[in-house]
């Protein structure tokens, strides 16, 4: 729908010359006492009566543009299109430079899929007033229903220049070049971007990310190399840099650089953190947890230094330590979902470890700790599962399950689980059935999944079709050959088929793997 049937005009209706050059003339009191009468009648909503008025006004004064256009605005109201723009072609008669006029004969003939035509509207409007963003937005709509994509990218970078905040606009232009190969163009308009906002962080990863994709190492190098020049103080850019040099020249070459930059700018905890985060990648635990520990004497609050500091002992296997680190700080962070989650990761691993009823109470609380905090992540109800099942719980971890299910019917992997736990022991005929159903739902999801295929070829052994369920677990095995579980599935079906020679190949195997 264009502008004109869903806006509302607030004018202010002055009837003046045609340029402030023209010699003053008179005007017909009777043309603006009817003029009046059309604005109050207007006003009323007496459309077809204010019309009446307005053309009695022309009568009295037919050179007066003003008159013409508030006709014409009612003859838009009132669907009569084209005697709108007639009345709107005399005012640009009248009025060579009324914007008005001009945008919604522009807006007409679009309507009427008269491209050409409402293009040349919008560029009396950008003749006249350079910076118009409505008729530079419209030029770009109308060069891209011509197909003229690389006009449109030119018009839509006007628009973006004259409010940065549009950046759908730019990303658009960005995307055109793009598709069209049109490197040159989308570089020089980065390179005039850059030079006028340096420190704009957006502009200078886009740039980055071109020249990396046209495998200019070199030429992202010195673009960074030079912003870093003009504001050595951003840390936004320092943080891009020390990323490009990671993927230049490798880990601890970026460790190295970005150890420099810290160096010169002790506070700066935000690049402390991602020097942490370096290092804990590269290995060297024990230098990052100098670094956080310095960080969280200074910010206490920072729940992710919180959470890299616990990391530096998990990446070493220290998970009692990172208990002990965890456990000191959590108090400070009683709604922190993802602390609560990493204790209660940190405690099931020590639960498996120790493997006693308190350890795995003590998991299964704080897991259910950061399920109140947010109750439906997928990721701590698969972990409490798991916790459940640890100690036997096989009717509490089927209802998880379920809740997984309910919570998101596409989860291939509580699908899964489900499936199999119900085959578990004697069951039913149906209850195996009703497994199948599962799983089967699983494979639509996932159909390479070695589990997956396991799990339905054991139901469907258990129903009888063991032909089919040597294919499937055959398949499963075809994808991971040393799970000890599915070598076991397969004796067990060869077994049953008087092949026990080749089923005691696969039990020993199974054995050799525990």
């Amino acid at each position: 729908m264009i502008k004109w049937l869903i806006s509302v005009f607030c004018l202010t209706l002055m009837l003046t010359p045609l340029s402030a050059e023209d010699p003053i003339r008179p005007y017909d009191t009777r043309a603006i006492d009817a003029f009046m009468d059309g604005m109050d009648l207007e006003s009323a909503g007496k459309l077809e009566q204010a019309i009446t008025a307005y053309q009695l006004a022309i009568t009295f004064d037919p050179n007066a543009p003003d008159i013409q256009f508030s006709l014409a605005r009612i003859y838009l109201q009132i669907n009569e299109i084209a005697l709108a723009k007639e009345a709107l072609l005399n005012v640009i008669k009248l009025d060579s430079h009324n914007l008005g006029a001009l945008e919604l004969l522009g807006e007409i003939a679009q309507s009427d899929n008269e491209n050409e035509l409402a293009l040349g509207y919008f560029e009396r409007i950008l003749d006249i007033d350079y910076n118009n963003d409505y008729a530079i937005l419209q030029s770009a709509q109308i060069h891209h229903t011509l197909g003229d994509t690389i006009r449109e990218a030119e018009f839509l970078i006007r628009l973006w220049e004259l409010d940065n905040d549009r950046l759908a606009a730019l990303q658009r232009a960005e995307t055109i070049y793009l598709n069209a190969n049109d490197y040159t163009r989308i570089i020089d308009l980065y390179d005039k971007l850059i030079k006028r906002m340096p420190t704009k962080t957006d502009l200078v990863g886009r740039q980055i990310r071109l020249f990396l994709g046209m495998n200019r190492f070199f030429d992202a190098e010195a673009l960074m190399d030079s912003l870093i020049g003009v504001a050595p103080y951003s840390m936004d850019l320092q943080s891009m840099k020390t990323d490009l040099v990671k993927v230049m020249h490798g880990e601890m070459a970026a460790v190295d650089y970005l150890t420099d930059v810290v160096n010169e700018y002790p506070d700066a905890w935000e690049l402390k953190l991602k020097l942490s985060q370096l290092l804990i990648d590269a290995g060297e635990s024990s230098t990052a947890r100098y670094i956080l520990t310095e960080i969280l004497e200074i910010k206490p609050e920072l729940s992710n230094a919180v959470s890299m500091l616990v990391w530096t002992y998990l990446d070493v296997d220290d998970v009692y330590e990172a208990r002990e680190v965890l456990e000191a700080y959590l108090p400070a962070f009683p709604d922190d979902f993802f602390l609560h989650r990493l204790l209660g990761s940190i405690l099931y691993d020590i639960a498996v470890d120790k493997a006693d009823s308190l350890h795995y109470e003590e998991a299964l609380s704080a897991q259910r700790a950061a399920l109140k905090i947010r109750p439906e992540d997928q990721q701590t109800l698969h972990m409490i599962a798991t916790t459940l099942g640890l100690f036997g719980h096989r009717e509490q971890v089927l209802q998880t399950y379920l809740q997984l299910i309910e919570i998101d019917p596409d989860d291939d992997l509580a699908l899964n689980n489900y499936a199999y736990l119900l085959t578990e022991g004697e069951v039913s005929e149906d209850t195996l059935r009703h497994a199948a159903e599962f799983v089967e739902r699983a494979l639509l999801i996932n159909p390479d999944s070695a589990p997956y295929l396991d799990t339905a070829g054991w139901i469907y052994f258990k129903l009888g079709h063991v032909q089919l369920a040597r294919e499937f677990i055959d398949r499963s095995l075809n994808i991971n050959p040393d799970n000890p579980e599915v070598l076991m599935h397969m004796g067990d079906v060869l077994e049953y088929l008087g092949k026990s020679n080749e089923a005691y190949v696969y039990y020993l195997r199974a054995d050799q793997l525990k």
